[in-house]
């Protein structure tokens, strides 16, 4: 009997052995998962930290391509709105100067002013002042009609003397050294300083273009 409880009392205690050491290898499986799980959870966050990172840069590049568009837009359309702005006053006044000399010759008093007398006595005297072109048609020292025509910020005119007695207005379109806007009127530079109103153009750089208007001046 006591052989049989020896050996009955073993066998027990082999069977508690086994039973202990399967729940050791669940439980080292269960450490096991749960630390691949934790793994392949971090790993699932610096995956989508990463994306967030491509996504920001790509919004980035995006932004800054969009801003050059806009800002080359916005450009293109101050220079567009010069060029209408000189073209435009270019036209009105070519268009007076004809008419009032049609019949009548031109007198140069100085590079800023000039005058047409006509057959009723009255004086037209057509005066520049940076940019700005002022036709003021008097008679008996009142003052009838006048008319301003207002060219681009940095134009520069100026009445000269011709060949053959002839008289020219020069108007000339602004430089590309301007520093402040030029899409806005003669008037906006009229209390600026003459270096940054009407900037000097370096020779090696285009010359901006000039514009001449002759009309017959007084004979000798």
């Amino acid at each position: 009997m006591k052989r049989r409880l020896t050996s009955g009392s073993q066998n027990g205690c082999d069977l508690l052995l086994a039973r202990r050491s399967v729940g050791g290898a669940c439980k080292s499986r269960l450490v096991k998962r749960l630390d691949n799980s934790r793994r392949s959870g971090i790993a699932r966050r610096g995956a989508f930290f990463n994306y967030i990172m491509v996504y920001l840069t790509l919004s980035s590049v995006l932004m800054t391509a969009a801003g050059l568009c806009l800002h080359s837009v916005l450009r293109a359309d101050s220079s567009d709105r010069r060029e209408a702005l000189l073209l435009s006053s270019l036209q009105r006044v070519e268009h007076q100067l004809r008419e009032d000399s049609r019949d009548h010759h031109a007198a140069l008093v100085s590079p800023d002013e000039l005058t047409i007398g006509t057959d009723d006595g009255a004086i037209i005297r057509w005066q520049s002042s940076r940019g700005i072109l002022t036709r003021t048609e008097m008679q008996s020292e009142q003052t009838i009609a006048s008319d301003r025509f207002v060219f681009p910020a940095g134009s520069i005119i100026a009445m000269v003397q011709g060949p053959k007695t002839s008289v020219v207005v020069r108007i000339t379109e602004p430089s590309a050294f301007v520093t402040y806007s030029p899409s806005g009127s003669g008037g906006s530079n009229l209390n600026k300083p003459v270096e940054e109103a009407s900037p000097l153009t370096p020779s090696h750089v285009a010359q901006p273009k000039t514009a001449e208007i002759r009309l017959r001046g007084v004979q000798p």
